[in-house]
């Protein structure tokens, strides 16, 4: 259906039929015609019959009369596609109206199958737009031929429009439950080189068994499955699995140090959380519009201020790598008009608790400084204020103010939480302000400055040099990226985000210095990135602190697999991070099963030098590979 009228009215309106005879079943055609297709479905749709002989006798002239009698084919042909495009919305109508299962299958499944189908047929109908035009046309010149056949054009182009509408309106009315969801699964392995150790792979974890352990002996296999029931007012998602909790494959999906040196979970037990249950609310109060969320949900801010770290690099899922933390409490948006938005926030942070380990857990201080240990804060409760200006089209400016609570005092360590030595400490406030903006074309720049405070309930017990400055312009020209950024980040500054990996270390502070980013498509199916950075210590007297380079390629081998390779090297100098030293090379090969399901096999070999006081109880070298696997579908 989607191209006969098209050939219909461009064949016999455009050429006014005066070309020769060209259509199979005419004798006096030849089927090399450059019209031969065309005109082959106008005489399957019974536009065309020829005349009484047989013949198309497409050299002579056709006449009004014949002219009148095709527009008439042409009109009713498309009526009675209209027609029986409106018995199937009847239909359909029927069943959304009753939402009642349809023989033989899902009301659900069935019904919007049928509307897919059916918005395709009125999409096609769309395009007879200039063809109706100018059928129009054509009918005023042969008015009078056309009104003794009873053609009305109008009346055709108003039915077109009626079931355009009325399609659409049938597309808004929905289940009053969406049920979506998603089943993982994650294989580990691992093989110890010729150092003592196995290797610690950049998420600073090892293969399953222990951390001297190789081969067979580590292999892991973990799933999980949740389910997500989404209303136009609720929304909830359950999570069934052995990923999280203790023994678990990942443990948790916010702390890297807390986790430092630990094998992948092989035999945990199957665990049952909710990762989000929430309530959507929107009103206007005092002349404002606002939206609220109340219940279980997730919250971010900036990478700065408040984002979830990614500790799962060989695992792809939203949940884990959306950088939202989960929130017991309430949101609320406000919006003042124009561009300016107000954001608050207020509730418990670490949503479930699986056998005492909290899904996404704030440690504030042991990811600053790479400390599994004592001396960190570990927030119960936080709560802050966003307020959103925006500049155009281009971007905007972002302030934000949070605060983490502890249920416990704890007293301060010079060098390791930015506090007075001996003083307690409570809370972490930090403050920011962050701006994103696209100069014109191809030019964006970004910037933020920042600060954070540890306190003792109302008082305030930092240690100075507690704050970040950071600045960044990036080119895009299409094929081709470039990004240049500067960052000073002094020693006392700490907050829950997640502003950079060197190595398996995370938001490394005490650093100033610039690094450099490219990517280029060299083609459809490879693109190439790179980075590097250079920076120095901000207390060290400006000595070298952190050299890092990556390099990166991700080539598309054949329509299904897809080949990504990376190279790290990264070094701590001048005892930095007591000189820490990584190697990682990585090959990755994704398999493309469809757009609900998902295949990646990761292998990396490394060469890792740590010190056992500020990563892991693995002291000295750690040498091997790691090889992970994940097989996801999505429902």
């Amino acid at each position: 259906m989607n191209k006969t009228f098209k050939y219909a009215l461009s064949a016999v309106l455009g050429v006014a039929m005066v070309t020769p005879a060209f259509a199979q079943g005419f004798p006096d055609v030849a089927d090399t015609h450059w019209a031969y297709e065309a005109v082959t479905r106008l005489k399957k749709e019974g536009i065309i019959t020829g005349y009484p002989n047989g013949n198309f006798d497409g050299k002579k002239n056709i006449t009004r009369y014949e002219m009148a009698t095709l527009l008439y084919a042409i009109y009713q042909n498309m009526k009675n596609v209209t027609d029986g495009l409106n018995s199937q919305i009847e239909a359909l109508e029927a069943r959304v109206n009753a939402m009642k299962p349809a023989a033989g299958g899902n009301s659900d499944t069935t019904t919007m199958a049928a509307l897919k189908a059916l918005q395709s047929d009125v999409a096609s109908m769309k395009a007879w737009g200039s063809d109706v035009s100018q059928l129009k046309k054509m009918a005023s010149s042969y008015e009078k031929e056309l009104s003794s056949l009873g053609v009305d054009v109008e009346a055709m182009k108003k039915d077109i429009k009626d079931m355009d509408a009325r399609v659409k309106a049938l597309e808004n009315k929905k289940p009053n439950v969406t049920i979506s969801g998603d089943v993982n699964f994650f294989v580990s392995a691992g093989s110890k080189g010729s150092a003592g150790n196995a290797l610690l792979n950049q998420d600073n974890r090892v293969a399953g068994g222990s951390a001297t352990g190789a081969g067979i002996d580590t292999l892991g296999v973990n799933h999980e499955l949740a389910l997500t029931l989404k209303t136009d007012t609720a929304k909830a998602t359950l999570v069934v699995g052995n990923m999280l909790g203790a023994g678990g494959g990942f443990i948790d999906q916010s702390r890297t140090a807390g986790n430092a040196g630990r094998a992948y979970g092989q035999n945990g037990p199957t665990n049952i959380y909710l990762h989000e249950l929430y309530a959507n609310l929107s009103d206007s109060l005092v002349g404002m519009n606002f939206d609220a969320k109340i219940g279980r949900q997730g919250v971010k801010i900036s990478p700065y201020v408040m984002h979830r770290l990614d500790t799962t690099s060989f695992f792809e899922n939203e949940r884990y790598d959306n950088g939202e933390f989960a929130l017991d409490g309430i949101t609320a948006g406000f919006s003042f008009g124009g561009n300016t938005k107000l954001g608050l926030f207020l509730g418990n942070i670490g949503g479930a608790n699986l056998g005492g380990t909290q899904v996404q857990g704030i440690t504030i201080g042991a990811e600053e400084f790479g400390q599994p240990g004592a001396n960190s804060l570990n927030v119960a409760r936080a709560m802050g204020a966003v307020l959103k200006f925006g500049l155009g089209d281009n971007g905007g400016i972002t302030a934000a103010l949070a605060t983490f609570d502890g249920n416990t005092a704890i007293a301060g360590t010079p060098g390791v939480n930015g506090t007075t030595a001996g003083a307690l400490y409570n809370r972490n406030e930090v403050y920011g302000i962050d701006l994103d903006y696209k100069l014109g074309g191809n030019l964006s720049v970004m910037g933020g400055v920042g600060k954070s405070s540890f306190k003792n309930n109302k008082t305030d017990n930092s240690n100075g040099n507690n704050q970040r400055q950071n600045y960044g312009l990036k080119y895009n020209a299409g094929s081709f990226d470039l990004g240049v950024n500067y960052r000073n980040i002094e020693a006392n500054y700490q907050a829950p985000g997640d502003w950079g990996r060197f190595g398996f270390y995370r938001n490394v502070n005490d650093v100033k210095g610039v690094d450099f980013n490219l990517g280029i498509k060299v083609s459809d199916n490879l693109s190439l990135s790179g980075a590097v950075a250079n920076l120095d210590r901000v207390s060290g007297a400006g000595n070298r602190a952190v050299e890092s380079s990556t390099f990166g390629a991700n080539f598309k081998i054949n329509s299904n697999w897809t080949l990504m390779a990376s190279y790290e090297d990264t070094k701590f100098k001048n005892g930095f991070y007591n000189n820490d030293s990584f190697k990682y090379t990585t090959l990755g090969f994704g398999y493309d099963m469809g757009a609900s399901t998902m295949f990646k096999l990761w292998y990396q070999v490394g060469d890792v030098q740590t010190t056992p006081n500020l990563s892991t109880n693995l002291a000295g070298q750690s040498k091997g590979s790691f090889i992970g696997a994940q097989f996801s579908v999505n429902f």
